[in-house]
């Protein structure tokens, strides 16, 4: 019976070592709390973002809600610099070309660098820029602003983009994980006037370097 009950403890010392390897392995906590990964670097190659990705598809439509993961592939050279190609996995797809200069985060896009999220700034900065096929207007509505993420409190820069007079697109920036959350906006055709709805929100769940 001494046997037997040895044994029992030895097998319940081993399950619990191995869970708990696996809770570190997984980034929790006893509790099952994810542990932040601090946004300390700069993305490279390699580097992923999850997000939490919530979306309509027409206004006063049902909620939808999934995961998304973008991952930065390789380094290319597109107008005599180098930028990072960012994808969405699934499906495969390229979302940027991102590189950061000294006033902020650049994406390659219209065959030419273009200023996505000015910084540092000042709130109420205003910048031209080309996004999402159109040429865009940013303004800065807030910097460095420390914000409750899936990183944990980092601090955030607010960015709002206007295209012929309505809010097209809200971002908010940390130098070192770039996108933390986005919102995006679309249009209805309706008489008299056009109609904007926001359409999808983005919030970082995860960074991997």
């Amino acid at each position: 019976m001494k046997i037997c009950r040895l044994y029992f403890l030895v097998l319940i010392t081993g399950a619990s070592a191995i869970v708990s390897c696996q809770k570190e392995i997984d980034g929790t906590t006893g509790g099952g709390t994810v542990i932040p990964v601090p946004a300390n670097q700069k993305p490279k190659v390699g580097t992923i973002w999850t997000y939490q990705y919530n979306w309509v598809n027409h206004m006063g439509g049902p909620n939808h809600a999934k995961m998304i993961t973008h991952r930065a592939v390789s380094e290319e050279t597109l107008g005599g610099e180098k930028w990072l190609k960012i994808i969405d996995v699934e499906p495969d797809t390229v979302v940027y070309y991102l590189n950061t200069k000294t006033d902020g985060l650049y994406q390659y896009t219209n065959n030419s660098s273009n200023l996505l999220c000015k910084y540092p700034a000042a709130v109420n900065d205003t910048y031209t820029t080309f996004n999402a096929g159109a040429s865009e207007v940013f303004t800065v509505r807030g910097v460095n602003d420390t914000t409750a993420t899936g990183l944990g409190d980092i601090p955030l820069s607010k960015y709002e983009g206007v295209k012929t007079s309505y809010i097209i697109d809200v971002l908010w920036y940390n130098k070192n994980a770039w996108i933390v959350w986005q919102y995006q906006y679309k249009l209805v055709p309706v008489a008299p006037a056009p109609i904007y709805f926001l359409y999808s929100k983005m919030f970082i769940e995860s960074i991997v370097y």
